[in-house]
């Protein structure tokens, strides 16, 4: 079967293999003996971040800002850095509504790692255009570093970093998306005849 995925300006087209039921019976996994294997733990990194640049792609245009927030030269706790970052969020969601009058789109991962070592926490965060005043009012100045995302309309580059910096627990999401934004499309799979 074949079928295409339309992210934005980006179109995959996928191609799989998809079982049919046997005799119109379900067919029932098994059980889960044991914990996942190194290979299935990176085809799940690789998914992860399939999936994320599919979001970006699709909520986020050339011109909007890729934020790392960190914390000055401190050693922090990372729930005293997780609550701080969401009173950030907060406040930022509020300031944005009042000089837009939308809701904040966003994408964040937690960033605890640097070159496969742990690192000191810090946040990157994926925002629409907005005034660069704005966040530093709500952030300390010289811990803000930010680019611009290029015209390409790809943005899996932009997907890797986000999550080969992520450290979260196994089975959870490394990436945490605001509510509403844009779904990929998914076209309806055609068969397809070697």
């Amino acid at each position: 079967m074949e079928y295409k995925i339309i992210a934005g300006l980006v179109e995959e087209i996928r191609r799989a293999m998809m079982p049919t039921a046997r005799g119109g019976q379900r067919i029932r996994r098994g059980t889960r003996a044991k914990k996942s294997s190194i290979r299935k733990i990176l085809r799940n990194e690789i998914n992860a971040v399939k999936a994320l640049a599919r979001l970006l792609n699709c909520n986020f245009v050339c011109g909007d800002l890729w934020v790392t927030l960190t914390f000055p030269g401190e050693d922090i706790e990372w729930e005293t850095a997780q609550a701080r970052f969401g009173q950030f969020l907060r406040r930022l969601r509020t300031s944005y509504r009042k000089a837009t009058g939308e809701k904040l789109r966003y994408i964040y991962a937690e960033g605890r790692k640097s070159g496969g070592l742990d690192a000191r926490p810090h946040f990157h965060i994926v925002l629409p255009a907005m005034d660069y005043e704005l966040i530093c009012a709500l952030w300390e100045r010289e811990c803000v570093t930010y680019r611009r995302l290029d015209g390409r309309g790809d943005y899996t580059g932009v997907a890797r970093y986000m999550i080969s910096n992520a450290k979260g627990e196994a089975g959870k999401k490394k990436y945490h998306p605001s509510r509403g934004l844009k779904k990929p499309i998914y076209t309806e799979p055609v068969p397809v005849y070697a």
